[in-house]
């Protein structure tokens, strides 16, 4: 069996430079990815970043959504893996691995990190295309985010980008769509589009499932006097009903939405004059702590009335068969209608975040609930999706107005 360093070898015995090159231009960047504080970049949709694919120099890009996929980020056999679109390419996109990703810092600071990079561009012969992409890529990454993407897509790079000629060669799975993906929706009003990250048009798409969600908890008396909340998961970003609104007339573009570490991705139109839900604190515990897909957050009078009956700080029911509809977290299963279910009761506060500390402390007390009450105040409950999350809110106001009745008449 042949050594490995022999493998790199030609029939004639000498090692392939160019081969040794890209392999010295990857372990740059990689270097420069993990510079940070000894720290891996964290990337999100909007990102403009370095990418190095095949035996191509390093191509500046824009981190955006797969139209295919609805994601951004994905790990393929275990390897951490980006959706890029390549600046100045025809609108060529490909998953990259993320050791071959670093942050964009412009033109002179990269040829500074990675000098070779100028005789990769010229025995290539992409010098004067590589340099019209970073030129692109300096220009974007002077916007912010809301812009960055709908402007990469707009006619003032379009024009130029169907006029260059393709890298000399495609690299093994590059895509190349011909139109915009449509994850960008027309503002009306606006003069340019809007990412909202996926297709708007879906039923079950957090901007349309949101209000929906809203408009029937008000009917239903959970959400009244602008209080309450709801927080979905979407492709690793999170969608955030606003604070201090009618819940029964909110919009699609009235939602905030975040990455996983709280940055804003997008945020409602300035003349809305709109906050992020105050619940979004103990929604981000519920999703980092817990892996929820979806929390939601409800002024039940039922929740009131059930803490008041009970001085203690968790509240115990079995018997009935509703509680077939609740999660058992710690077991991975649904309870069974003769186990015995306990939720949970901290104190109320007078700020919404002040209750995080509780939180997690309820949580880690009580591994198998997916609820939260908060008393004199109302409840969280969360599930792996919306479905799970609601069905159980509904499952609950239904074992807590039995768990009432017989607390008051001592059955």
């Amino acid at each position: 069996m042949k050594k490995a360093e022999d493998l790199k070898k030609s029939r004639y015995g000498r090692i392939s430079s160019k081969r040794k090159f890209n392999e010295e231009l990857d372990l740059s960047l990689a270097a420069i990815n993990n510079m940070s504080n000894g720290k891996r970049h964290i990337f999100n949709v909007g990102d403009m970043v370095w990418a190095k694919t095949g035996k191509y120099p390093v191509w500046p890009g824009i981190v955006i959504t797969d139209p295919e996929t609805n994601k951004f980020s994905k790990n393929e056999n275990m390897v951490p893996m980006l959706h890029i679109y390549y600046c100045n390419d025809a609108y060529k996109r490909n998953w990259i691995k993320m050791k071959q990703i670093s942050k964009f810092s412009g033109k002179e600071e990269i040829l500074t990190e990675i000098p070779k990079i100028t005789t990769q561009i010229s025995r290539s012969k992409l010098k004067i295309k590589w340099n019209q992409a970073v030129e692109e890529a300096e220009c974007l990454a002077a916007m912010n985010k809301d812009q960055r993407i709908s402007s990469f897509f707009a006619n003032n790079f379009l024009a130029s980008n169907s006029q260059l000629t393709n890298k000399a060669e495609s690299s093994a799975g590059e895509k190349a769509p011909i139109k915009q993906p449509s994850m960008l929706e027309k503002n009306v009003g606006s003069d340019h589009e809007q990412p909202a990250l996926v297709n708007d048009d879906s039923e079950d798409h957090p901007r349309n499932l949101i209000p929906e969600l809203c408009r029937q908890f008000y009917a239903n008396g959970w959400v009244t006097g602008t209080g309450g909340g709801i927080s979905i998961k979407y492709n690793d970003q999170i969608f955030i009903a606003p604070s201090g609104v009618q819940k029964e007339r909110i919009q699609p573009d009235d939602l905030f939405v975040q990455n996983l570490n709280g940055e804003d991705v997008i945020i409602p139109k300035p003349e809305k004059k709109l906050s992020k839900s105050q619940c979004t604190p103990i929604f981000m515990c519920s999703f980092t702590e817990r892996n929820a897909g979806a929390v939601i957050h409800v002024h039940s009078q039922e929740v009131v009335k059930l803490c008041l009956l009970n001085p203690e700080n968790e509240v115990k029911i079995t018997g009935l068969e509703m509680i077939k509809g609740i999660y058992n977290e710690k077991k991975g299963k649904f309870y069974d209608n003769d186990e015995e279910l306990i939720i949970p009761i901290i104190e109320n506060s007078k700020y919404e975040k002040d209750l995080v500390d509780t939180f997690k402390i309820a949580l880690k007390k009580y591994p198998s609930t997916s609820a939260v009450l908060v008393r004199n105040h109302g409840m969280y409950v969360w599930g792996s999706n919306w479905k799970t999350a609601k069905t159980q809110l509904e499952c609950y106001e239904y074992l807590f107005k039995i768990a009432i009745f017989k607390k008051i008449h001592h059955v």
